[in-house]
């Protein structure tokens, strides 16, 4: 179930915080971790620091579909247009 899921990606996302970055995940993992659990505005802050960093977990923002829920905003069409993503 979609709450089921929800959950999940909120442990999965609170055993990553427990770890950064001390142990190196990378902020892209953790904005995917927060979109999934549907926090818009921790994923597109964690994808700034994601920018920030170089996370080269980011060469997936234009095809991957599990970032589709943030195509709509313009902060993650800035962002694609950054990292040379989108023109």
């Amino acid at each position: 179930t979609r709450s089921g899921q929800t959950a999940q990606a909120r442990h999965a996302a609170q055993e990553f915080l427990r770890l950064s970055p001390r142990d190196g995940v990378q902020p892209s993992v953790m904005a995917g971790a927060f979109l999934a659990m549907g926090d818009r505005e921790q994923a597109l802050a964690w994808l700034e620091r994601a920018y920030a960093e170089h996370d080269n977990g980011l060469t997936g923002l234009k095809v991957s579909p599990g970032w589709d829920p943030l195509r709509k905003d313009p902060r993650f069409q800035r962002l694609l247009r950054r990292v040379g993503l989108a023109p």
